[in-house]
C-alpha cells in the first residue's frame, strides 16, 4: 500500500511538473495579474501616486497577448473575443476605471489557459495506440525460437504467442488452441476460440493457451494499423469550430461600435461617444461565457463526467442523433444464463447437474456463467469418469456410467444425435433474439440446452427514454457482434436502427453519412474499435470500462460507467447554453438602453462604467450560479424544460 501510494504521489508530482512547464508563461501571467489586483484593492499605491499605476501597468503587461491578438484580428478583419475585450479594457482605462480593466484582463487570461488545456487533450492518442502492441515478438525459425523487434517481422513469419500477451500481427493460427479477447478491435462481447486455420488480429489478447501463427499483415497493414490511420485521417479532417464567446462578442462589438459612431456623428460629443462605447462593451458575454463553461465542466465533474473542453458542452445542446456501441455500453459485458430448455423428459435441475459436471474445469468463457447459474440453484459438480475437450465444438463427459455431449450443432451432428424439428424451431427462435445456445445430448438424443446472453445495463432503457426527452430524432446501435443479437437488442430497447457485424471503418462511415445529412451526432462507445467513430462524431463519449484509446479519442468520459450520466451531461450542456444566451440578450438590452442614454446626453462616462461593471457582474454571477448543485440540473429538469434545435420549448 505504501509503495503504491508513493508511486501515485510521484505520478501526480510529475503530472503537475509537466503542466507547469507547458503552461509556465500563462501561470506566471495569471499569478502576477492576481497579485496586482490584490495590491490595487488594498489602495497602498495612494501613498505614492494619485492614480492606480499598479492596475494600469498590470493591465497593459498582463493583457499584452490579448492586445496582440486583437491587433491581428483587426489586420485580418475579424471580430473576436480578444478584440471585444481589448476595446472594453482600453475604454475603461480612458475613463480611469483602471481596476475594472484589470479584472477583465484577469478573466481573459484564465479563459485563455482553459483554451490551452482543451487543445492539449487527446494529443497522445496515436502514441498510446502504438504502445498497445508489444515491442518484441517470438518467432520460430530453423526450429529455434528467437525474440526479435516487432518492426523486423515479415509476412510469413511463424509467430508464437503465449497466454496473457497481446498478438503482434494479423495472422492465421497454425498450431494451438486458445480463447482470444478481441473486443477492443472487433467489439465482440465474448472471447473467441481460436483453432488452426482461424484468423487472429494484432492488438488482441491471447487468454489461455499457446498459439503459433503465420503472419499475414504487419504494422500499418494490420487491422490495428488501419484503425490508427483512420484516426489520423479523422483528426486531420476535423474543421476548427469557432468559439461561442467569439461569435457572440463579435456581434456585440459591431453593435457597440455602430452605437458609438452614430452617437458621435449626430452629437459631435466625444464624452457621450466614450460613454456609449464603454456602456456597450461585451465584457459580460466575454467573461461570463468562459465562466459558464467552466462552471458546466465543474458541474459535470461532480456528476462523474469528464468534459475535455467547453466546445463540447455547446455541442451537447444541439445534438439530434445518438449512436451507441453494444458491448460495454448498452451491456455489462458479462454473459448470463437466461433460460434452460429441457427436452425428452429431463428437468432443469438435471440439465444443470450435467452442465456443472462437464464444465467444472473448462476454460470456455461461457463455462463460468453456467457454473454461476448452477450454484444459484444449489446444484454442484459431481465427479466424472471421463472428460474430453473438442476444440471448436464443445466437450464430452462421462458420469455415473452415462455419456453426454455439451456444445454446438456441429458436435451433435458429428455424434449422430437427432435433433427434433420442434427443438430446432425453438432454438432458432432463441437465436433470433440474439441468444447464444449451449446444447446437451446423450448418445442418441437431445436432452436440453441453455440460452446465454450478455447482460443489458439496468439503466439502459431509462437513458434511452431520457435521450428521447431531448428531442433526439434518431438513436442507433452499431456493434461488431452478430446481426441477430444486435437486432434483437435494438427491438427490445425500441431503437430506431440496430446494425451488427460492424467493423471500425463501418462505424466511421456511418457517422460520416449522418453528418453529411446535416445531423449532430453523439457516439457512445468504450473500445479501440470505437475510437475512429468517437473522433469523427460531433461529440464522442467513452464509457468507464473502456480502453485508454477510447478515452483519449472521446470528448466526454464517464468513469462511473453509468449510461444515464450521458443524459445528465446533455442537461448540463443545455443549461450552460441557456445561461450564455441569456447573458447575450441581456447584454444587448443593457447596451441598447445605455447607448440611448448616452446619445441623449443623460449618461456620463463614469455612469457608463458603473452600468458596464454592474451588468458585467450580473451576468458573471448568472454564469457562476451554475457552480451550485441544482435539483433541476438532471433528468427531472430536462423533462420540464429542454433545448431543441436552438429553441426553448415547454413540455
Amino acid at each position: 500500500m505504501l509503495a503504491g501510494g508513493k508511486f501515485a504521489s510521484e505520478h501526480i508530482r510529475q503530472k503537475m511538473k509537466q503542466f507547469y512547464l507547458h503552461h509556465k508563461a500563462d501561470l506566471i501571467r495569471i499569478g502576477a495579474t492576481g497579485i496586482a489586483l490584490g495590491i490595487s484593492l488594498s489602495g497602498v499605491w495612494k501613498a505614492v501616486i494619485s492614480f492606480d499605476i499598479i492596475a494600469i501597468a498590470a493591465t497593459l503587461i498582463g493583457g499584452f497577448p490579448m492586445f496582440k491578438e486583437a491587433f491581428e484580428a483587426i489586420r485580418q478583419r475579424r471580430m473576436t473575443m480578444e478584440l471585444s475585450m481589448s476595446i472594453a479594457v482600453l475604454a475603461t482605462l480612458l475613463i480611469s476605471q483602471y481596476r475594472t480593466g484589470l479584472v477583465i484582463t484577469l478573466f481573459v487570461l484564465v479563459a485563455e489557459l482553459l483554451e490551452h488545456l482543451t487543445v492539449d487533450n487527446g494529443r497522445n492518442v496515436l502514441k498510446k495506440l502504438a504502445d498497445l502492441l508489444p515491442q518484441a515478438a517470438t518467432i520460430r525459425k530453423d526450429d529455434k525460437e528467437t525474440t526479435v523487434p516487432i518492426n523486423t517481422l515479415q509476412p510469413g513469419d511463424q509467430v508464437i504467442v503465449r497466454p496473457g500477451t497481446r498478438i503482434p500481427v494479423d495472422g492465421i493460427v497454425t498450431k494451438g488452441n486458445s480463447f482470444v479477447d478481441q473486443a477492443a478491435i472487433t467489439g465482440e462481447s465474448l472471447p473467441v476460440e481460436k483453432t488452426p486455420g482461424k484468423e487472429v488480429l494484432a492488438g488482441t489478447v491471447n487468454q489461455s493457451g499457446v498459439l503459433e501463427l503465420k503472419a499475414t499483415s504487419i504494422g500499418r497493414e494490420t487491422r490495428f494499423g488501419k484503425i490508427i490511420q483512420v484516426i489520423e485521417a479523422a483528426q486531420e479532417g476535423q474543421a476548427p469550430i469557432e468559439k461561442t464567446a467569439d461569435k457572440l462578442a463579435a456581434r456585440l462589438v459591431y453593435f457597440a461600435l455602430a452605437g458609438a459612431v452614430l452617437t458621435y456623428i449626430i452629437t459631435r460629443n466625444m464624452t457621450a461617444t466614450i460613454a456609449a462605447l464603454v456602456v456597450a462593451g461585451a465584457c459580460g458575454v466575454a467573461a461570463g461565457t468562459p465562466l459558464a463553461i467552466l462552471a458546466g465542466i465543474g458541474r459535470c465533474a461532480r456528476e462523474g463526467i469528464i468534459v475535455k473542453g467547453g466546445i463540447y458542452l455547446e455541442q451537447l445542446a444541439h445534438l439530434d442523433t445518438v449512436v451507441l456501441d453494444k458491448t460495454g455500453t448498452l451491456t455489462l459485458g458479462q454473459p448470463k444464463v437466461i433460460g434452460i430448455l429441457p427436452f425428452n423428459g429431463r428437468t432443469e435441475q438435471q440439465l444443470l447437474q450435467i452442465l456443472a459436471t462437464g464444465e467444472q474445469h473448462s476454460e470456455h468463457p461461457l463455462a463460468q456463467c453456467i457454473l454461476d447459474k448452477a450454484k444459484q440453484e444449489n446444484v454442484y459438480p459431481r465427479p466424472y469418469e471421463g472428460l474430453e475437450y473438442l476444440p471448436g465444438k464443445g466437450l464430452s463427459v462421462r458420469a455415473n456410467g452415462n455419456e453426454f455431449y455439451i456444445g454446438n450443432n456441429v458436435l451433435l451432428e458429428e455424434k449422430g444425435v437427432n435433433v427434433p424439428e420442434a427443438a430446432q424451431d425453438l432454438m432458432e427462435d432463441e437465436k433470433s433474439r440474439g441468444y447464444s445456445i449451449v446444447l446437451i445430448a446423450d448418445k442418441t438424443k437431445l436432452v436440453g440446452g441453455v440460452t446465454i446472453a450478455d447482460t443489458v445495463r439496468p439503466e439502459a432503457s431509462s437513458a434511452i427514454s431520457a435521450f428521447r426527452d431531448y428531442s433526439i430524432s434518431s438513436i442507433s446501435l452499431l456493434s461488431g457482434d452478430a446481426g441477430p443479437a444486435v437486432e434483437a437488442m435494438g427491438r427490445a430497447l425500441n431503437l430506431d436502427e440496430a446494425i451488427g457485424d460492424m467493423l471500425p471503418e463501418d462505424k466511421l462511415e456511418y457517422i460520416k453519412r449522418m453528418k453529411t445529412q446535416g445531423r449532430k451526432v453523439m457516439m457512445v462507445g468504450d473500445g479501440i474499435n470505437d475510437a475512429p467513430a468517437l473522433v469523427e462524431a460531433t461529440v464522442g463519449v467513452a464509457m468507464g470500462a473502456g480502453t485508454d484509446i477510447a478515452f483519449e479519442s472521446a470528448d466526454l468520459i464517464l468513469p462511473t460507467n453509468n449510461l444515464l450520466k450521458v443524459a445528465v451531461a446533455m442537461s448540463i450542456g443545455r443549461q450552460v447554453m441557456n445561461v450564455i444566451h441569456f447573458n447575450f440578450w441581456g447584454t444587448v438590452i443593457v447596451d441598447s438602453i445605455g447607448i440611448v442614454l448616452a446619445f441623449c446626453g443623460w449618461l456620463s462616462p463614469m455612469g457608463a462604467a458603473m452600468i458596464h461593471v454592474s451588468s458585467e457582474l450580473l451576468f458573471i454571477l448568472n454564469s457562476a450560479r451554475l457552480f451550485k448543485s441544482n435539483q433541476y440540473l438532471g433528468i427531472a429538469w430536462s423533462r420540464k424544460f429542454h433545448f431543441a434545435r436552438g429553441q426553448h420549448r415547454w413540455r
